[in-house]
Order: C-alpha cells, then sequence, then structure tokens
C-alpha cells in the first residue's frame, strides 16, 4: 500500500512540476527552438509573448527567414533589449533562402525587414518619387549604400511581381 501511495506522489508531482516550469521543445540540445522552423504553437508554450510571437512569423514570412536573431530589431516593437531576451528561445540551425526583394514595390516595412535604414528608404522613396522606378542594378548602386547593393544584389528585382 506504501508503494502505491508513493508511485502515486511521484507520479502527481511530475505533472505538477510540468505544470509550473515551462517545458521547451526542440531538436537543439540547448532547448532552444530553430526560428526558421517553429510553429507558433511552440514558441508559445516555450514562453515567448504573444505579440512577439506574431511579429516574429510575420518577419519570417515576409523576408522568408531570420539569418541572424539580431535582425528582429528592425521589427516595430522589438528593440535591442527585447532581442537579447528573445535570444534565450531561439536559435539558426541553417541560413534561410531569402525571398526576392521587388524594390519598386516594397513598403517601408518591407525594406525595413530587409535591412534599409530610415535615410536609406528615404532616398529610395524620394529617387520613385522622382523617376517613378529603380531600373537596374547600375540606377540602384547610386540610391542604396554600397554595403546593402552588395548583400542584396542577387536578390533585387526591379520587375512587378
Amino acid at each position: 500500500m506504501k508503494k502505491i501511495i508513493l508511485t502515486l506522489f511521484f507520479i502527481i508531482s511530475i505533472f505538477s512540476f510540468g505544470a509550473k516550469y515551462k517545458m521547451i521543445i526542440s531538436d537543439n540540445a540547448s532547448g532552444k527552438l530553430d526560428i526558421n522552423k517553429a510553429t507558433r504553437e511552440e514558441m508559445l508554450r516555450s514562453g515567448v509573448a504573444e505579440s512577439y510571437v506574431s511579429k516574429i512569423i510575420s518577419f519570417r514570412d515576409i523576408k522568408g527567414g531570420i539569418e541572424n536573431i539580431n535582425e528582429l530589431e528592425s521589427v516595430s516593437g522589438i528593440g535591442e533589449k527585447t532581442c537579447e531576451k528573445l535570444k534565450k528561445y531561439f536559435f539558426i540551425n541553417e541560413i534561410p533562402n531569402i525571398k526576392p526583394l521587388y524594390i519598386n514595390k516594397a513598403d517601408d516595412k518591407i525594406l525595413s525587414y530587409y535591412g534599409f535604414n530610415k535615410k536609406e528608404i528615404k532616398n529610395i522613396r524620394k529617387f520613385l518619387e522622382k523617376n517613378k522606378k529603380i531600373k537596374n542594378n547600375i540606377i540602384l548602386k547610386k540610391v542604396i549604400s554600397q554595403n546593402k547593393y552588395e548583400k542584396y544584389k542577387d536578390i533585387i528585382r526591379y520587375d512587378v511581381y
């Protein structure tokens, strides 16, 4: 009888412990989730706030993936401190294939997700207002920084999608 009571107590303790402390499910030994593959439910279950989960998934869907956790700083509502907190939940298993950037149709949010700063976005807007379209790499080099051009030259598209 004592063994049965002790066994029941042990089982109840395990379930109570699991309910009190969040369990993080991942393929990584660190217990972190792959930010490019984790589902909404996995992120929520691991303890990431719902408002951040929505923003992370939106960012990931628009850009095609996250190459570096620090990219999340370009998302409205996720600053440097929040980004540091989010690092404890995520890792990047492999660098994703980033979606093409249709430079002539991208809004400010999309441009910021691709890493363009406010000054670069302003330059792009100013050029598009005056000329209606960026037609090729030669023109693009004059509008954005050399670093951004080198980083994105292979994924920038000028045609309408």
